[in-house]
């Protein structure tokens, strides 16, 4: 099938004759019977003659103006292409504007489900941006409550977890014997965990008053 383009309407509340009208219905039966046929003229004039209200129609129910140019289009496509399986049984324009409408419906299932899929990815990228903020916010505690630790157990928890060094290269650095990095450890976390649950214990109390 050719490409027949669309003439845009220049007002979609223009008044337009009866395109039910019996004359009309009994020309659109020659023209569908020519475009069977394989009659693409035949059917580029019932393009023309339905065009604007299959746009109309399409335009009412998605309400925007590009798409609903496509809708029509492939309305008209699909009309082409399901000639062969028309029967008669109801006016060409019945059946056309079926089409048109069962397109559009088809549009807007397709928006609701990439709005749907939008707001959820939406959703995923606030959830993170949450997630990384609490994290650095408590990255910061930690620093600030390590910061408050005497320098001796400060320093082996600033070289073990932050450093990621050995107990030997600890040990090398700071002349200790390894059993006294390993206890200067011991109690570093411990008091670490101390005043941060503290801290936690007076945020909360804050919090409910």
């Amino acid at each position: 099938m050719n490409d027949y383009p669309l003439q845009s309407p220049q007002s979609l509340s223009l008044s337009l004759p009866d395109a039910t009208s019996t004359c009309t219905a009994q020309n659109d039966v020659e023209l569908v019977a020519a475009s069977v046929a394989g009659d693409q003229d035949a059917f580029a004039q019932l393009v023309q003659r339905h065009q604007r209200r299959v746009f109309n129609l399409v335009f009412r129910m998605v309400q925007k103006y590009e798409e609903a140019d496509e809708i029509t289009q492939e309305t008209f496509l699909a009309a082409w292409q399901g000639l062969p399986s028309f029967r008669g049984d109801a006016r060409f324009s019945t059946w056309l504007y079926r089409i048109a409408y069962n397109c559009s419906l088809k549009q807007l299932e397709q928006s609701k489900r990439d709005k749907a899929l939008q707001a959820a990815i939406q959703s995923r990228i606030e959830l993170d941006k949450q997630v990384q903020a609490e994290a650095h916010d408590c990255q910061t505690l930690v620093r600030e409550q390590l910061s408050t630790l005497p320098a001796k157990y400060r320093v082996v928890l600033i070289l073990r977890h932050l450093q990621e060094m050995t107990y030997e290269e600890i040990a090398e650095i700071l002349t200790m014997p390894i059993g006294t990095i390993k206890t200067h450890l011991f109690r570093a976390r411990n008091l670490l965990k101390e005043r941060l649950e503290a801290f936690e214990r007076e945020l909360n109390t804050r919090t409910r008053g």
